[in-house]
């Protein structure tokens, strides 16, 4: 894992545009494709403790039938600090700790991005698991897939795909978690088509 800061995020994204046709806004974190197939697909929150580590593996398993065709991710870390400071502060030390052990001594807010090689898949479970336990916005930015996820404080995920193709496959697979169609307001700022 190898940390990164909201601009080294952003010039990642924007230098591999031409591959993964995601696109960033230049001042804000918001991460979206402008592609007329793009769609959305929300996703409820885990409901129980013990469902969270789940969740995060569905999350970075998508569209893969094996570990070893995990090729890296990004994972951006948006919103970190919202909710009780005490209990926030456990989630901050968790990920400091974690961040720790591959060297990065910087706090989560000077580098809330996280880039993960392709052989450091349980690495970014384990990463994203604090998103869904603290309820943190984060964008997955998987590498060499055709959608990204964010997942959002208001307890709920979204699952955003750039083609039709794509979109059906993922659906298929999130079936049992009960997949619904994305609010407008998730279709105005992740497909601007």
């Amino acid at each position: 894992m190898q940390a990164m800061t909201d601009d080294e995020v952003r010039a990642f994204v924007q230098k591999n545009e031409w591959f993964t046709g995601l696109k960033v806004d230049a001042e804000s974190q918001n991460v979206f494709y402008d592609n007329a197939e793009s769609n959305c697909i929300e996703l409820k929150f885990p409901e129980k403790p013990m469902e969270a580590p789940y969740y995060a593996r569905v999350a970075s398993f998508l569209n893969l039938e094996r570990e070893d065709l995990f090729y890296g991710a990004v994972l951006w870390l948006t919103l970190w600090d919202i909710g009780s400071p005490q209990l926030e502060k456990t989630g901050w030390k968790t990920v400091e700790k974690m961040r720790l052990a591959f060297g990065e001594t910087r706090p989560i807010g000077a580098a809330p991005g996280h880039s993960f090689r392709s052989d450091e898949f349980v690495e970014l479970n384990a990463f994203l698991l604090p998103c869904f336990v603290f309820g943190w916005d984060a964008y997955l930015l998987p590498s060499g897939n055709d959608y990204f996820v964010h997942i959002s404080h208001d307890e709920f995920w979204v699952v955003v795909t750039k083609t039709t193709e794509v979109h059906k496959q993922l659906l298929q697979q999130l079936n049992e978690l009960g997949p619904q169609p994305a609010h407008e307001r998730c279709m105005a700022r992740f497909c601007r088509k």
